[in-house]
Order: structure tokens, then sequence, then C-alpha cells
């Protein structure tokens, strides 16, 4: 769609005078952590990792990092070029007690419907000392409400449209919102045991709306609003949290199998 195409084109390039595509935003902020993290870190779990591996973005390591991808769904898994891939469910993950160093899950808290099961498992897993990063969208964001309150199908068509032809997207999955506005991360961390070190938010362009004319510059205008009022509402549109599993509640060092 000649059209279509033409109205992106513009849209992006209005959208990158106000938000130069040099500006960090959660996703470099997630990668960023997770190679700070990564250093020290002799097994790290990427859960949720559909075809994307995480090694080829990570330092090389004297330590001998291995790198664990788990996913559910097991074509998404078999995409994915990493030395160990896994195909299982995050509520029951095939790992031993105490035996992971870092947990990273980008954009796939949101999609589970016992999170709190989930976490579980990570806090299980983890050693003493261990860490969770968890990046994905915020439960609070205006985002967040309208897939709540449309149809998946509806959802991943106007997903689809918003990008151009020749950047692939796979389906979307049902979303629930359990584990991510920031207050219920805290709390539902907190009782798991976890300890909260930061959780970050961040607003950043708007992407939905490209290919519609005239109202992308409101949403434009309306996610520079947003970054002002973060102290009142708290509706940034994504968010990157960092937890900890403390020491004492370590197992000891072991094989993950």
């Amino acid at each position: 769609m000649p059209f279509l195409e033409t109205v992106r084109n513009k849209n992006v390039d209005l959208t990158n005078r106000f938000f130069p595509p040099g500006q960090k935003g959660y996703i470099e902020r997630f990668r960023e952590l997770t190679g700070e993290l990564a250093v020290n870190a002799k097994w790290l779990l990427h859960l949720g990792a559909g075809p994307t591996d995480l090694s080829s973005s990570l330092s090389l390591s004297p330590n001998g990092r291995k790198v664990v991808n788990l996913d559910l769904s097991f074509p998404e898994i078999r995409k994915n070029p990493g030395k160990l891939r896994i195909c299982a469910d995050a509520q029951d993950l095939p790992l031993a007690s105490g035996s992971v160093d870092l947990i990273c899950a980008e954009h796939v808290f949101e999609h589970f419907s016992h999170p709190t099961r989930v976490l579980q498992e990570c806090f299980r897993i983890l050693k003493g000392g261990g860490h969770l990063i968890v990046s994905g969208p915020n439960g609070a964001s205006y985002i967040a409400w309208a897939a709540r309150l449309t149809p998946l199908q509806f959802h991943d068509r106007i997903h689809r449209l918003g990008r151009p032809s020749n950047d692939i997207v796979g389906d979307s999955f049902p979303v629930h919102y359990r584990f991510n506005r920031p207050r219920t991360m805290r709390r539902i961390a907190q009782m798991i045991g976890f300890e909260t070190m930061q959780i970050e938010t961040f607003v950043g362009a708007p992407c939905y709306t490209t290919f519609l004319p005239v109202i992308h510059l409101g949403f434009i205008g309306l996610h520079l609003l947003l970054g002002k009022v973060r102290p009142l509402l708290g509706c940034h549109i994504t968010s990157v949290a960092l937890f900890r599993k403390p020491r004492t509640s370590g197992l000891g060092v072991r094989n993950p199998w």
C-alpha cells in the first residue's frame, strides 16, 4: 500500500525530530543492565527468548559464561541460534535450584496469566545474590489499557500497520499485565522474597500510529506530555526492573541440570 508507506515514512521523519534515534530507551537500558550483570555470571537464563540469542550482544568473558534460551513456543525457540535451547513452561523451569546467576525477561511477563508462579520459579533457580531483569510495558500506560479493552486480532492488526512492510512482525500473544505496574511489581516481588533494586520507566516515541496522518502528531504531543507528568501519574509506556535474591537465600553453586 504505497499511500500507507508514504504516510509512515513522513511520520517517522516527524517522530525523529522530537525523539532522536540516539536517545536511550528501555531496550537500550535492558541490554545495558544485562551486559553489566552478565560480566560475573556463569549461567544466564533468557526467559521467553523466542528467536533472540543474547550471546551476540554480550561481551566475551573468560569465566565460560553459558546462556540458556528458554521459550514455551517450540517453533520460536527453534529459530534461536543459541547453543543451549529449551522448550518449557516458565511455571515449571527444568533447572536445578540455586543454579543460575542471572535471569533476563524481555517483553514476556505481560503474557503470564500467573506471574507469581513464574517468579517463584525464578527465585528458586537463582543463586543467592543472583538477579532478575524484567522489561516490558507499564501496565498503567494507555497502550496497556487499549490492549486490555480490544480483541487480540485488533491489537495485532494495529501493530502491523504501524510498521513498514519490510519489518516482519510475528503474531501477538494474549496479554494480562499482572506484573507490570511498578507498585504491583514491588509488592509481588517482596512477597516472593526478592529485593527490588530499581524500577525505571520510559516514554519513548509513539510507534502504533505512524500509519495515521495528523493523528500521529497528536500522539507525539501526548508522549512529550507523558514525559513531564510521570511524578504525578506514573503512566510511562515501558519499564525496566531489577530484582535480587538475597544472599542468605543461596543454595550453593550447582549445575542447572
